[in-house]
């Protein structure tokens, strides 16, 4: 027990540093609080319905971007996996609407057009199928396999 307690410094001397460390945080940010304050005070005349006047640089009617405004493309790829998953595993209605999920997220995301027209191929919808490998082309035109694409298109078409 003895080895034990001399392993371990003193159980409450961590939260001690941190407690001295947040101390001197808050008199940094309460010091710059007071020097500002002046500055950033609202106009008493104001009406309370009035937007506070832009910063210099920024329009008035522009927002300030916040962190969860900012793009994303985690979500899109994630509804991308898990729909190829569905795809393979044979459950094609659950494979489209993660499909379709993608898009939402991503608008200029081909690959979740392809794998949707393939998809729809699949079902035996070739009209939806078609409308896809256009979509497909028209946000990748330049994409590797265009060929074989506007060939399925031809295909799709004549039927």
């Amino acid at each position: 027990m003895l080895g034990v307690l001399l392993a371990f410094p003193a159980p409450f001397a961590w939260a001690q540093q941190l407690q001295e460390k947040q101390d001197s945080q808050k008199k940094a940010e309460d010091t710059s609080q007071e020097s500002s304050s002046k500055k950033n005070l609202p106009d008493p005349d104001a009406e309370p319905d009035e937007k506070p006047a832009a910063k210099k640089g920024e329009k008035p009617d522009e927002k300030s971007a916040k962190p969860s405004d900012k793009y994303d493309p985690y979500p899109a790829q994630k509804d991308l996996e898990v729909g190829m998953f569905y795809l393979h595993k044979g459950n094609v209605d659950a494979a489209i609407d993660r499909f379709k999920d993608a898009i939402e997220q991503r608008p200029n995301f081909a690959k979740p057009r392809l794998l949707l027209a393939e998809a729809y191929e699949k079902k035996g919808d070739n009209a939806e199928a078609l409308k896809y490998y256009k979509e497909y082309l028209q946000v990748f035109p330049t994409a590797p396999d265009s060929k074989s694409v506007r060939k399925k298109i031809e295909k799709l078409s004549g039927q």
